[in-house]
This record gives structure tokens, sequence and C-alpha cells, in this order.
């Protein structure tokens, strides 16, 4: 999971085709272009591409380099957080801009449709993917004895609020996720399911590298966080890209992205041995237990993604 966020949440947790699928429920919610037998992207496609990551480099840039050359601490790079985080959503807007695409915005980037029946059952699907992650991790880093079963004194306290923190927390994921599994699952759709969405999980996760990095330069965090952090954000890209894919909305998205944060961050710091806690042998050994089971979740929702679409 991100750090950024990761402190966010942590710190959160310790302290305390339709116009309106919803209007008729027999018309199908749009789905995303199907890729055509050898297909690439055409050219307005490319342009808008290349727009969006000119875009944003360019804002990410502009936040990042000011820190990063004056040696700024971690308060410094958690306060540029709300502009990073919603950065994807304006660098879609200008490429949307930029490109002269001549689709609607919000439908484009899956704003709309806001809600459906398959909206809804994406939304559980996320739920209960984001409460068997950290639940089996947990268990089988305690059985295996990598990790101590020790509650924190306010997890069982704090247990009510994960969800009510992954809600909170959509006022910032939503600016990502409306740039990343909006925008550019939309116009890579054609390159096929899997390969738009590895290629947006290595973007997204190189993305996250000035921030994590930065969190590394203030001392908060080691380099072994930051390129644990990596391999985290290219396992559950696959995720979140299902989660667009079988609904045909950001929506859901953004609500797994949300669920990430909250549901990981509590079993990592409330149920068992802290992270930083960690011996380099039982870290690395936590972090794969915790990869495998992301990556079996994420070819099963990417299995089920791609059948929901061929249908």
């Amino acid at each position: 999971m991100p750090p950024h966020e990761r402190l966010f949440l942590a710190a959160a947790v310790r302290a305390t085709a339709t116009e309106e699928s919803t209007v008729n429920h027999h018309v199908p919610a749009p789905t995303l272009p199907a890729a055509p037998v050898g297909g690439g992207l055409d050219l307005v496609a490319r342009r808008t591409f290349a727009w969006f990551l000119g875009v944003l480099a360019a804002i990410t840039t502009a936040v990042m380099a000011p820190l990063w050359l004056t040696g700024a601490d971690a308060d410094s790079f958690n306060a540029t957080v709300p502009l990073l985080s919603w950065a994807p959503a304006l660098s879609a807007l200008a490429a949307h801009l930029l490109a002269r695409r001549r689709a609607s915005f919000v439908r484009w980037v899956g704003i709309r449709p806001f809600a459906s029946r398959r909206i809804a059952g994406t939304w559980a699907v996320m739920l209960g993917v984001f409460l068997v992650i950290p639940a089996v991790s947990t268990c089988l880093g305690v059985a295996i004895g990598v990790v101590a079963w020790q509650p924190s004194p306010e997890a069982w306290t704090l247990l009510p609020l994960i969800l009510p923190f992954a809600l909170l927390g959509l006022l910032t994921v939503t600016g990502e996720e409306i740039g990343w599994r909006g925008a550019l699952q939309t116009t890579l759709a054609p390159l096929g399911a899997v390969r738009a969405s590895a290629l947006i999980a290595v973007l997204w996760a190189l993305w996250h590298l000035p921030l994590t990095l930065g969190y590394a330069s203030s001392g908060d965090f080691s380099l072994r966080d930051v390129a644990a952090t990596s391999v985290d954000l290219l396992i559950i890209g696959f995720v979140l890209s299902a989660a667009r894919i079988m609904s045909s909305s950001m929506w859901p998205a953004a609500w797994a992205h949300a669920l990430m944060n909250s549901t990981l961050v509590f079993a990592e710091s409330n149920l068992t041995t802290p992270a930083r806690d960690l011996a380099d042998g039982p870290f690395w050994a936590m972090q794969a237990i915790t990869w495998i089971v992301a990556a079996v979740a994420a070819t099963s929702t990417m299995l089920i993604a791609t059948r929901v679409k061929s249908r």
C-alpha cells in the first residue's frame, strides 16, 4: 500500500448503452471497448495517453521537486498528498481536452454510471476481497511463525471503524481512480484487459516512487519499505482494474482502493508484530505471504472481470 496513505490511515486508526442504469435495469451498463484482434491504440488514444502522462509528470514534478531540493521532512511530504491524489484526475481532464476527445468526460472516465446492480455487486465483491486478503495473510503469518499475534490495546475498539475510514478515504483515492482506472483503463482497453491492467499497474507504482522515496529520504521509511510498497501496488493494481472492468465504472475501483488502505493498515498496525519491528528475514517472509494471497485475489478477480466483459 502507498506509504503516504499508510501514514494517514494508520495515524487515524491509532488516534481513534444507458445514461442512468438505475433508471432502467433492463438496459446493461456500457462496457469498456473490446480489444480487436492484433489491435493497438488509435491516434486519439495514443495522444490521450501521452497527454495524460505528460501532464501528470509535470504536476508531480512541480509538487515534489521543491520538497526534494530543500530536504523536506515527512510532514511536508504529507501535506502534498491531497494535491497529488487528485493530480491523475486533473491530468485526465487535461488529456481529454488537449486530445480533443468527442466522448463525454464523465462517461469516458467511468464517473457515470454511478449506480447499478452490476456496480453494487462489484462493491460487494471488493469488500470481500479486501477483508479476505489481510485475514488470510495474517492467519498464515501467525501460523507459520513469521509474525506474532499481538493485538494492540485499541484493536477491537477500532475494528468497527474500518469501513467508515474506507468511506472517508474515498475523498482522496477517487482522484487517483478517475485518472488511473477511469481514463487510462478506457483508453488502453484496445490492448486487452490484462495488458492494459499490467501497464496501468506499472505506471501507478512508478508514479508513487517520488513520494515513497521522499519518505525514505526523511528517515520515516526504509528502502525495503519502498521496494515492498512498489510490489504491493503492482499486484493490487490488477484487482482495482478488475473492479473497473467488472462494473464499467470507476467507483468500485475507488472503493477497492480505499478498502485496501483501511483493511491492510488495520491488520498490519493492530493485530501482529509491526513491520518496522521485524528483522529482514521475517519482514520479507511476511511480504511474500501477503503477495501470494494478493496475487491469488488479483488472478481470480481478473478472470471474473474478463468473463463478465465477454458476456
